[in-house]
């Protein structure tokens, strides 16, 4: 079901941002080739000669599904007009993250005959071009707007506060025009009476016969149909007539004076019908799909590249106290509560669960979680593996495994779930990770366990593959550093 169509049944602003990037990214890499002469001499004197065009014109079948990709995570094709000062930032970010992503796939396919001069300039242009390609386009909506012809007729079903908010919606949309000549209400109204300004044309019993001798092309209806006299028969109607009809599916939860936190209603099919689905975690099929590949691949090359470092340990671990094991079994909560298990190297003497309460009064974490900076169960060991993080590592085979990703909210005990505020539970509605915004931001340095959740919300609220990737690359040097693991 697409959202934008059934108002508009063409392109909306995102779809001809998208499809102008495409444009935006070709010509960058033109530019890029057809500047090179000018900017070689200044960079690399005496490289050789670039050659023909078609010689690099492959590389487009690498990038242009890499830089759309990483664009639309960052959000520069979303349904919300951005500030320029945003779309600045987004863009470099992206046009960094693509080099990145360039960097490795050359270094690991070896593809020494591509010039690397001819990408790194791509990267340079592809910011101001993108910035200048936006304007024309955004530029050219606007002129139009400011002569608008052609736009769809809308008549609104409903007068009250459902009526109202889409009235306002598509008077400032971004994605397309409207105009809306009139409103029905179900009870006669005063003549004279309009709602954000639109008229009042006369109750539901008018539909119809407006219908007949107006020009409107779609019919909205802001209200409950059951309380809307023969809706099925109006509804038929204006389909009859060759009209959209629209049912906006989220009055229910207006009329129920529902109050979430940063919801998301949505169209979805369920078991072959269309619902309107309610949730506040935004995250579509494509990003799972991008995210649990990047899990999968990013797991078995830490495993395999840190193989001798994990043996290492184990034998070293091993060696401190032959008679203890190797792993500790961390029995933790998943996605939506699912109890699961993982492994970590044990850096805690072997009875150290049962010593746990004996040391609650010593807590220095405000909330359920234990932290304590001089924990006396903690081994030598443990405490220098602790501090660069490496008792971490045979968690790789959870997310291998599914349980566990690269990057999501740490997963908490059962016994400190038990413990959550109700808002403070949300952060279970995502697959926990290994490394999240908490991790990055100095970890048990932070002692509010309200702040360390609401981070934890605000990494749900804004996943992106753009921002997993910032996440681990800010994970290496604080990793390394060591700060606040304890």
């Amino acid at each position: 079901m697409r959202h934008s169509d059934a108002f508009t049944g063409g392109w909306t602003t995102r779809h001809l941002l998208l499809g102008a990037d495409l444009l935006w990214v070709t010509t960058s890499f033109y530019l890029s080739y057809r500047l090179l002469p000018v900017y070689r001499p200044w960079l690399r004197a005496g490289a050789a000669d670039p050659g023909h065009f078609s010689e690099h014109a492959w590389l487009l079948l690498l990038i242009l599904p890499l830089w759309i990709g990483l664009a639309a995570q960052a959000g520069l094709y979303g349904r919300t007009r951005l500030a320029w000062r945003l779309v600045l930032q987004r863009t470099l970010r992206t046009s960094a993250l693509g080099l990145a992503g360039l960097a490795v796939v050359i270094f690991a396919a070896k593809l020494v005959e591509v010039s690397r001069l001819i990408l790194f300039g791509f990267c340079l242009l592809y910011v101001p071009v993108s910035l200048a390609g936006r304007w024309l386009v955004l530029g050219l909506l606007a002129l139009r707007r400011a002569h608008i012809y052609n736009v769809p007729r809308v008549v609104v079903v409903g007068t009250r506060e459902r009526a109202r908010e889409f009235i306002r919606r598509a008077r400032h949309a971004d994605d397309a025009d409207y105009c809306v000549v009139g409103c029905l209400d179900p009870e006669p109204l005063p003549a004279g009476t309009t709602v954000e300004g639109v008229p009042v044309l006369g109750s539901t019993d008018a539909l119809v016969s407006i219908l007949t001798r107006e020009a409107v092309d779609l019919v909205v209806f802001a209200m409950p149909l059951a309380l809307v006299p023969k809706a099925s028969e109006r509804i038929a109607a204006a389909v009859e007539l060759g009209l959209r009809v629209v049912v906006l599916p989220d009055f229910q939860l207006h009329r129920a004076g529902y109050s979430i936190a940063d919801p998301q209603v949505s169209l979805e099919f369920f078991l072959g019908q269309p619902v309107a689905v309610v949730s506040t975690v935004r995250w579509g099929s494509g990003y799972r799909v991008v995210k649990r590949a990047m899990d999968l691949v990013g797991a078995a090359v830490l495993l395999v590249l840190l193989s001798p470092l994990l043996a290492a340990i184990a034998v070293a671990i091993k060696l401190s106290d032959p008679r203890a094991p190797v792993l500790y079994h961390w029995r933790v909560l998943g996605r939506n509560h699912r109890p699961i298990t993982s492994w970590k190297f044990r850096t805690m003497v072997p009875d150290a669960d049962r010593r746990k309460a004996a040391l609650a009064a010593a807590n220095e974490m405000n909330g359920p979680v234990f932290k304590m900076r001089n924990d006396p169960r903690v081994t030598r060991l443990g405490r220098w593996l602790r501090k660069y993080s490496l008792d971490e590592l045979p968690q790789l085979v959870s997310v291998l495994r599914g349980d566990l990703s690269l990057v999501g909210p740490r997963p908490p005990f059962p016994e400190e779930a038990e413990r959550f505020a109700f808002w403070q539970r949300r952060k279970l509605s995502v697959k926990p990770g290994l490394t999240c915004l908490w991790q990055v931001n100095g970890r048990s340095e932070i002692r509010d366990f309200d702040h360390w959740v609401q981070l934890d919300l605000e990494y749900i609220r804004r996943a992106s593959l753009s921002l997993d990737c910032w996440i681990l690359l800010k994970t290496i040097p604080a990793v390394l550093r060591g700060r606040g693991a304890y």
